[in-house]
């Protein structure tokens, strides 16, 4: 059973009228909670749920292999929210089967994060969700303007070298790539995430080379040491816990990205 974005349904758990009790399946639906300082009602959150640091503090009911439906049912949460693309739909299913009252977001573009900031205030009763939400497309649109004459530059852009994973047609990194005016060299591939070959990354001879990924930059380097004589494109590591959460805190690293790839 699939489940569509913003979905909702009534708790059969009975909690106090005045008691608001959230978990977040997403570390950037953690992220956001905080942001909307909502954090004092959060009572479980999602694995890797580490910023802010608080969030840490915080058990977890979410993992990569899915839920602790127990620790959901014993965390008795009047809020549950889910990452439509992230968590498993039959668990989110199993949720609103139980009764819970869930919103269910996905987030494919920069713009759909300003969208579901909205949501979420609506969803949480968050009365600074706007704030938040005008100030993310007012920074947005000032990057874009700030990139928008550039001269185009071509770059690889991968997440780890063994296997080379790199991006494709509809992966997230294309439009952050985009307002830097950087072409990705595997751009036309339809896989969205393709395992690539080293050789054609040669052969391509982009401008730049981005690593995203906490790997130690020594280490990043060690990688592409050995072909500098037939590739020598500067490399840049960006952070993705900046990068790949859907949260305000992109914009800066996406300036960061922009600021290291002056042609």
């Amino acid at each position: 059973m699939s489940v569509s974005c913003n979905t909702f349904a009534q708790s059969t758990v009975q909690i106090s009228d005045n008691e608001k009790r959230i978990i977040t399946l997403a570390p950037h639906l953690t992220e956001l909670v905080f942001l909307l300082n909502e954090d004092s009602h959060l009572v479980a959150v999602s694995d890797y749920s580490d910023y802010p640091v608080a969030a840490s503090q915080l058990p977890s009911v979410a993992s990569y292999t899915g839920l602790d439906f127990n620790a959901i049912i014993k965390a008795r949460p009047t809020h549950i929210l889910a990452w439509e693309g992230g968590n498993k739909p039959q668990d989110i299913a199993k949720l609103l089967s139980l009764g819970f009252n869930v919103l269910s977001q996905r987030t494919t573009t920069l713009n759909d994060i300003s969208r579901n900031i909205i949501k979420l205030g609506n969803f949480l009763d968050a009365s600074t969700a706007s704030v938040v939400s005008r100030q993310f497309d007012r920074r947005l649109k000032q990057l874009k303007s700030t990139y928008l004459s550039r001269k185009p530059q071509s770059v690889f852009y991968y997440s780890w070298a063994m296997p080379l994973m790199s991006i494709g047609a509809g992966a997230w990194g294309n439009e952050v790539l985009e307002i830097c005016q950087l072409t990705h060299i595997f751009a036309d591939v339809p896989i969205a995430y393709p395992q690539v070959a080293l050789a054609r990354v040669i052969r391509a001879q982009p401008d730049y080379i981005i690593n995203v990924s906490k790997e130690p930059i020594d280490t990043v380097q060690a990688f592409w040491t050995p072909h500098q004589s037939v590739l020598n494109a500067p490399l840049i590591q960006l952070n993705p816990d900046l990068i790949h959460r859907y949260t305000p805190r992109i914009l800066p690293e996406i300036a960061r990205l922009c600021a290291a790839t002056v042609p």
